[in-house]
């Protein structure tokens, strides 16, 4: 005998796997069913049985429930009799109504019941109609989840260290020169402006002959080839010497912040006051003081604790990229498009419930962001390829290594969680219940057993420790 619910026994011959599951649907129905499944390559049959004792359950409760809901003249709310509810709802409605919560509630169960992974939404076509009083069953044609095979686990990735390097030290020193750099004026009166120079200039300009705002400049100090200006400005700019007069103009492009002035001529009057040379100044203790410290080493070491930091937050998950990246790339197969779909739409879903916590629709964020939502699906999309095809590899290795959670398994995850979960007061049995009452056991069953494939990648993969290594999709930028 098999025990599951709240001391419910059945018989191991009842059922052909010796469980009854239960569902409790919001208006209070229970139902107790059979299933059974025939497996046909990337698709399932599902048929489920429904004694006629609960298709009778559901059918009164049904009744009940538009007694309360509708009004009927010459009776209390609730009271009205059967053969008036008919008269004025319908039996039809009453029986469709009916058949949709006992499908509704026991399509979910039969498959987590039958650990199937189905795919995309269940087409149930048309159903045959309740009969008080006699079994129900039906049958639905189900895709199911891909179940694909690795070409190797013998993974190797490259990774940052987790303590900050001597160059990465240097690099934010270097950074850090550059905000106290000073900009004098060249000595060399005779020197001319280079693809690279340092020059301080004033001018006025004008867009189509008009002064805007902004259009007079004293003394700005400006560095060729940054990509600030046009590229025409720059040209304009080479060979001048300190107190040469230029004239330069081109016409403005299109960069979408600047819609009226697009395709305008911009003409400037300039004065090149000076050339400048940059002077970065010495990595010493008066520097260190300038920057807040009191020698060299106390920067640095400062400089590593704030590296070391970082890295902490975000070397984990790097790791986990890279090594979902390299496992995903050794899986036999693609995503289908319906799970591609499936998964955009709930990351979509799911975002848009973000958006409504801030009081912000999704179209209203795409226009204020300036972003094409034909773009923003096919972006959806591709992180939503990504995603699946993670899963799909972590779930074949999880078969390949023998890592998805038995029963015993299940069991002290649910033990666990009790043990942990202080305000709730729920049993270790009474969390696998309500688990079970949803449908979502096979769910939990999975996605633990993504995470003890991930866990065997952390601890069995090649990582080898490179100061140059790139970030995961620094290759893709």
């Amino acid at each position: 005998m098999k025990l599951l619910d709240a001391g419910v026994c059945l018989p191991v011959d009842v059922y052909p796997c010796g469980l009854s599951f239960w569902a409790a649907s919001e208006r209070g129905i229970t139902l107790s069913f059979k299933s059974s499944v025939e497996r046909i390559e990337d698709k399932a049959k599902v048929t489920v049985a429904v004694e006629a004792k609960k298709v009778d359950e559901a059918i009164k409760k049904e009744f009940r429930a538009v007694a309360k809901q509708f009004r009927f003249p010459g009776f209390r709310p609730g009271k009205a009799p059967r053969s008036v509810i008919e008269g004025q709802v319908g039996r039809e409605y009453i029986l469709a109504q009916a058949l949709e919560a006992v499908v509704n509630e026991t399509y979910p169960l039969a498959v987590d019941k039958e650990e199937l992974r189905t795919v995309g939404k269940v087409d149930f076509a048309e159903p045959a109609d309740l009969v008080e009083g006699e079994d129900y069953s039906y049958t639905v044609e189900v895709a199911l989840r891909p179940e694909f095979t690795l070409v190797s686990t013998e993974l190797n990735i490259d990774m940052i260290p987790k303590e900050a390097t001597e160059a990465e030290i240097d690099a934010q020193i270097e950074g850090t020169l550059e905000r106290f750099a000073t900009y004098p004026t060249l000595e060399d009166k005779d020197a001319k402006v280079a693809e690279d120079s340092f020059l301080t200039f004033s001018f006025e300009s004008t867009i189509e002959g008009e002064d805007y705002d902004g259009s007079k400049v004293e003394r700005h100090l400006y560095q060729l080839g940054q990509g600030m200006m046009p590229e025409e400005f720059d040209k304009g700019l080479l060979g001048a010497k300190a107190g040469d007069n230029l004239k330069i103009d081109f016409a403005v492009e299109d960069t979408g912040q600047n819609a009226e002035f697009a395709g305008k001529t911009m003409a400037f009057d300039l004065t090149v006051d000076e050339l400048n040379e940059k002077v970065i100044p010495e990595v010493d203790d008066d520097f260190a003081k300038n920057t807040g410290f009191d020698t060299v080493e106390d920067m640095r070491a400062e400089i590593k604790n704030y590296i070391e930091s970082q890295k902490a937050q975000s070397w984990d998950r790097e790791r986990d990229n890279k090594l979902l990246e390299a496992l995903a790339k050794q899986l036999e197969g693609e995503p289908t498009q319906e799970l591609v779909e499936a998964r955009a739409d709930d990351m979509v879903e799911e975002f848009s419930r973000m958006l409504e916590q801030s009081n912000m629709d999704l179209d209203s964020y795409l226009e204020q962001a300036n972003i094409d939502p034909e773009q923003y699906q096919a972006d959806m999309e591709e992180q939503a390829s990504i995603s699946v095809a993670n899963d799909l590899a972590l779930e074949a290795l999880a078969r390949l290594k023998d890592l998805i959670p038995d029963d015993e398994a299940l069991t002290e995850e649910f033990e666990k969680a009790a043990s942990a979960d202080k305000e709730s007061k729920m049993s270790a049995k009474q969390m696998r219940d309500s688990w079970v009452r949803r449908g979502m056991l096979t769910s939990l069953r999975d996605d633990l057993a993504r995470g003890r494939a991930m866990q065997w990648l952390r601890d069995n993969a090649v990582i080898n420790i490179d100061e140059k290594a790139a970030p995961v999709g620094a290759d893709k930028a």
